[in-house]
């Protein structure tokens, strides 16, 4: 009577489990699954318990050999999960037990945690523009198509020659600047273009299918609309932007440091 309780108990104590448990014989064959390892699976224990079963990959991986760290990709009603498995060998060699604890939570919050901090260390802290390193590594593919096929590029450098002015006394007036700057850039350009900052006073743009003549035009309107903005400080003051703007369009033989030089030296 003790040995049937407690064999009931157990088995209640198993069911109930909020982690997931499946048992395993001494040949590695599937004796049994609880139901929180049921969910985690979107499977019944009876379908799962059949060795016949037509079991998908990721759950006989899963089930049989499961690494330290498990995705289950979404499949059907079933969602993507993330499970944290430990293996537990049973005396005397009779088999093992695994255990399954649901991480996806865990998980997505590392991988948000990583993309925003890629997303930090790729971004302008200022502009909130892609900073120097972000917009050379976007350079790169087009001048390796421009190579290729020949397809018209441009770059535009704009540099703000009264930096240093605008920020005389240690005010804010030299980020002022630069943010609307970088504003005005970002809305005045095509979707496929894009806009980053290259130094304190520099911005780069990249004008992937636009011969030099176009990116003059462009560079001309753009010095224009930066040149009449009308920048408030909190003292009451208005700041005017002095930019400069060097234009070049790629050429055979150019690569990106060549076709950045050849833009700064037409400042």
């Amino acid at each position: 009577m003790t040995e049937s309780l407690n064999s009931t108990l157990a088995a209640t104590i198993l069911q109930s489990a909020p982690f997931g448990v499946a048992l395993l014989d001494a040949q590695n064959r599937l004796v049994t699954v609880n139901r929180a390892l049921e969910t985690f699976l979107g499977m019944p224990a009876a379908k799962l318990t059949i060795e016949s079963a037509d079991l998908t990959q990721d759950i006989r991986k899963c089930l049989y050999d499961p690494q330290e760290l498990i995705h289950l990709p979404q499949s059907g009603a079933r969602p993507a999960r993330w499970l944290r498995c430990w293996r537990q060998a049973l005396e005397g060699g009779e088999g093992s037990t695994h255990f399954y604890a649901d991480v996806t939570a865990q998980q997505q919050l590392r991988q948000e945690n990583e993309r925003l901090r890629e997303q930090h260390d790729l971004q302008d802290p200022l502009t909130a523009l892609p900073n120097r390193r972000a917009i050379v590594q976007a350079l790169e593919p087009h001048v390796s198509r421009s190579r290729r096929y020949e397809n018209p590029l441009s770059v535009i450098v704009l540099k703000i020659a009264n930096y240093s002015h605008l920020g005389a006394g240690g005010d804010s007036g030299a980020d002022l600047a630069v943010v609307a700057a970088g504003q005005f850039l970002k809305n005045q350009v095509r979707w496929v273009d894009m806009t980053g900052r290259m130094d304190s006073d520099e911005f780069l743009l990249i004008l992937p299918e636009t011969p030099e003549a176009a990116a003059r035009e462009l560079a001309s309107k753009l010095h224009k609309g930066i040149s009449g903005l009308n920048i408030a400080t909190a003292d009451g003051r208005n700041l005017k932007v002095d930019m400069r703007c060097g234009v070049a369009g790629w050429s055979k033989g150019d690569d990106a440091n060549k076709l950045l030089q050849r833009a700064r030296q037409a400042l």
